[in-house]
């Protein structure tokens, strides 16, 4: 299946003109800079409609940019101009000298040529700075932008796609590669529009003041891009390597940080230290690559343009050229470098940006597994009825199936639970009920609605879940309980947590309700995460309850207090449990018996232990001492 949806991508690519991620890397291993340039185009107009609500901001700063190049291009011609008015020709006195004397013009015709190049500077500041200016505010709001979109494509995908990806390259992706797609949109642009215009102005004027001077000088400028071909071509693998190292970096900070009661429970701290020094010392030496490679060109550029400077100066030693008109080619000569080295490292950040770009819209086209229909509508709140037909499922890359042919009546406001060994499909059947996945074959009914044929939002909001490993953001108690519904009031938080028997130990923090619960709520005991995910529940109100072994990892304790809370949040609601202590459903409606993706037998618990040997083998080997069997079958029998 997957390969199957890859297939249809990259079909999807290849229909819309679009090259897909494998041939962009087939075409950045041995492209040269054209033909790099051209490969780019396609991704650089998806990545421009992020630019489009704030087109005249961009088109503003790309003019300021060009008149900047213009401005920087024509210098020579000021410099010509004041030289050629301080120094006449080369038998005459200079102006200041004749100023001196007293024989020449006055100081006020020597101030405005020294104005000029204040001037011209002043003009080039100015259109630099609105040119950077206008380009770093588009740039940070297409961030802003990209960034929300990314974050969005991925809250919308499906539990099969996370299960195959790797949390820090994701988060790598959003932080990171992002901003290489902006540097892609603004550094890019501005450079691709702004040097061309300084080298093309600059050259048209060296060729206006003097054309041969400027063609023998400029005789070995092809030679400036042996160096750009050669070293770019070393460069482009190092590139790639360098951002795989970045997300791999990202990868090891997430798990080791996510993992860290792992990580230290069995000493691996050096370990993990290790890991990332590794993937960081690969990326430093695939950094330092890209860096040599980079800074080489530009020596090299400048000691070809020298050249070509060296040749000039026969020229001007043959023709004698006037000292002003040399001084402002010369002074050309050298204004040209700078753009032209600029332009020699542009195509090794445009590979960079360019398959950060192809990552980035590679996530933005993929379509999660599970989607509305398009026609869903809203699931309306009922008395939470479930009803499974037929229902099989088998997860992605593997052969067996976690659900064969699943037919089951859950009658609303009941209790039911499941048991049986691990992989028997419990937690499946839960996450298919939520929609987390879809099943192959077979549908589920809640009030007699197909659930893929209303809105997973609605779905959602009509079940309640407490699982086994409780999620707390790192928040104050209050804000976590309000997680179960956003628009709840302080009052309806704190009867929620009376409810779930933690408004007690919530007062007895150090701040209350307004304590902060640590990462992942680190900072509160088993028992206690577990009772404010139960308010959390309480407080969403959802007709439909699903508890996933919610008190496995409870002390007797407790567990005591947890079940008398979930007891409270079971009453008029729906209620599937999964849970692997037997004496935790003693008051189930029904208890549904599971082996190997089958249901084999449903019915309370003393007609279980007659009728089915499963589950009558899970009680035996949770009641091993004849005492403890004895005294529970006694609860066993109360409870019936």
């Amino acid at each position: 299946m997957p390969d199957k949806r890859k297939r249809k991508r990259n079909t999807r690519a290849q229909a819309r003109g679009r090259l897909t991620k494998k041939q962009i890397k087939a075409e950045l291993s041995n492209a040269g800079f054209f033909k790099l340039l051209r490969a780019s185009w396609k991704p650089y107009f998806q990545l421009f409609d992020y630019m489009k609500p704030y087109k005249w901001r961009f088109f503003m700063g790309l003019g300021f940019g060009a008149l900047a190049g213009s401005v920087n291009g024509v210098l020579p011609m000021v410099m010509h101009y004041v030289a050629s008015n301080i120094f006449p020709d080369a038998g005459a006195k200079n102006m200041v000298a004749a100023a001196h004397e007293g024989s020449g013009p006055g100081i006020g015709a020597f101030i405005l040529p020294c104005l000029a190049i204040p001037a011209a500077m002043l003009l080039r500041g100015l259109f630099s700075y609105l040119n950077a200016y206008y380009l770093a505010w588009v740039g940070l709001k297409a961030l802003n932008d990209i960034r929300r979109d990314l974050f969005q494509k991925l809250m919308q995908q499906s539990l099969a796609f996370f299960n195959q990806q790797r949390a820090g390259m994701m988060v790598s992706r959003v932080m990171i590669q992002s901003r290489m797609a902006q540097q892609a949109l603004t550094t890019l642009s501005s450079d691709l529009i702004k040097q061309p215009v300084n080298i093309l102005v600059g050259i048209s004027t060296l060729i206006y003041l003097d054309w041969k001077f400027t063609i023998i000088s400029l005789v070995l400028f092809p030679l400036c891009l042996v160096p750009m071909a050669v070293y770019g071509k070393k460069v482009r693998s190092s590139g790639r390597k360098e951002e795989e190292e970045a997300g791999m970096m990202a990868v090891i900070l997430t798990e080791s940080l996510q993992g860290v009661r792992v990580v230290k429970s069995f000493a691996r701290e050096q370990f993990e230290v290790e890991r990332f020094n590794c993937a960081n010392r690969a990326q430093f030496q695939n950094a330092m690559r890209v860096r040599k490679s980079m800074e080489i060109v530009g020596p090299l550029v400048e000691v070809v343009a020298a050249l070509g400077a060296g040749a000039a100066l026969l020229y001007v030693f043959f023709s004698g050229l006037p000292v002003a008109l040399f001084m402002a080619l010369l002074t050309g000569l050298f204004l040209l470098y700078d753009p032209i080295k600029t332009l020699s490292r542009l195509h090794i950040l445009m590979q960079k940006c360019l398959a950060a770009t192809v990552d980035i819209f590679d996530l933005m086209e993929t379509e999660p597994d599970v989607n509305d229909a398009p026609n869903a509508l809203p699931l309306r709140a009922g008395k939470g009825a479930i009803r499974l037909e037929n229902v099989s499922f088998t997860y992605p890359r593997t052969a067996k199936p976690a659900l064969n042919e699943v037919n089951l009546d859950i009658e609303g406001g009941r209790y039911y639970a499941l048991v049986g060994s691990s992989g028997a499909g419990k937690s499946t059947l839960l996450s298919l009920i939520l929609r987390f996945y879809d099943p192959q074959s077979g549908r589920i009914l809640i009030d007699g609605m197909d659930i893929r044929l209303v809105t997973q939002q609605s779905l959602r909001a009509q079940i309640g879940v407490v699982t086994q490993d409780t999620f707390l953001f790192h928040d104050t108690i209050r804000n976590n309980i309000r997680y179960g519904r956003l628009d709840a009031t302080d009052e309806e938080i704190e009867e929620a947590a009376r409810q779930a028997y933690a408004h007690d130990f919530i007062l007895a923090q150090s701040q209350g309700y307004e304590t902060i619960v640590g990462d992942k709520g680190c900072m509160l005991s088993g028992g206690q995460q577990q009772r404010l995910a139960i308010a959390r529940a309480l407080l969403k109100n959802a007709p439909v309850l699903l508890l996933d072994e919610a008190m496995s990892a409870l002390d007797s304790e407790s567990e005591q207090i947890v079940q008398a809370a979930l007891e409270r949040l079971s009453q008029g609601r729906t209620v599937i449990a999964i849970a692997h202590r037997l004496s935790t459903i003693l008051k189930a409606d029904k208890i549904v018996v599971m082996e190997q993706g089958k249901i084999l037998s449903i019915g309370r618990h003393t007609e279980l232990l007659n009728s089915s040997p499963t589950y009558k083998r899970l009680y035996e080997l949770q009641f091993l001492h004849p005492e403890e069997t004895a005294g529970d079958e006694g609860r066993i029998s109360a409870a019936a």
